[in-house]
């Protein structure tokens, strides 16, 4: 599943063949076959076990308790660290959610991957407001424009390359820091 992953990420989904897999993991195609149904079915499954992988490192920010700060920027962090393999998800996942009929659990891995992201910021930020340390805002309609602008830094650094990721987020979190009207960043940079 790695390595499709890799292919699925850097080629089109029609372009990728079982037998392109088969060859670069240095077994028979028809193995492939021996494990999974077809094709789209490699590809459902390669996408639901990447998205969970994903997810069990976010749970781990969720389940960090404490400062509302410290787990935004853990947070970033693991994002950046994830970059190279979260990079691929969204381009696949933008690739996927063209018009071809798709299974219920791979929606619901992609919601799932995308809720859990969303309500880790968001939790991180209405705690913030809480204890005072953030102006009060919708914590939720934040954590929806961070995430929809980290797709945007991928998809960005994807068909650029002088986008220096790890400088975009670190932009990203500035813009963060001061709609929340928190100077940590002046603090931590």
């Amino acid at each position: 599943m790695t390595v499709a992953l890799d292919l699925f990420a850097e080629k089109d989904y029609a372009a990728v063949t079982t037998t392109e897999i088969a060859r670069l993991i240095g077994v028979r195609h028809s193995l492939i076959y021996y494990y999974f149904d077809s094709k789209d079915a490699l590809f459902h499954q390669t996408i639901e076990n990447f998205v969970h992988e994903t997810l069990s490192n976010y749970e781990l920010i969720g389940k960090k308790g404490g400062d509302p700060i410290e787990r935004i920027e853990f947070w970033f962090e693991n994002n950046i660290e994830l970059s190279r393999t979260l990079r691929k998800l969204i381009k696949i996942v933008f690739d996927y959610s063209g018009p071809k009929s798709r299974p219920l659990s791979t929606d619901k891995a992609i919601k799932e991957f995308y809720s859990m992201e969303r309500g880790i910021l968001s939790s991180a930020i209405a705690d913030g407001v809480a204890a005072a340390e953030f102006t009060h805002v919708d914590a939720d309609e934040i954590a929806a424009f961070v995430s929809t602008h980290i797709d945007g830094i991928f998809f960005s650094s994807m068909m650029r390359a002088e986008v220096d990721l790890a400088a975009s987020m670190q932009r990203l979190k500035n813009v963060l820091w001061d709609m929340l009207g928190h100077d940590a960043h002046r603090k931590l940079d």
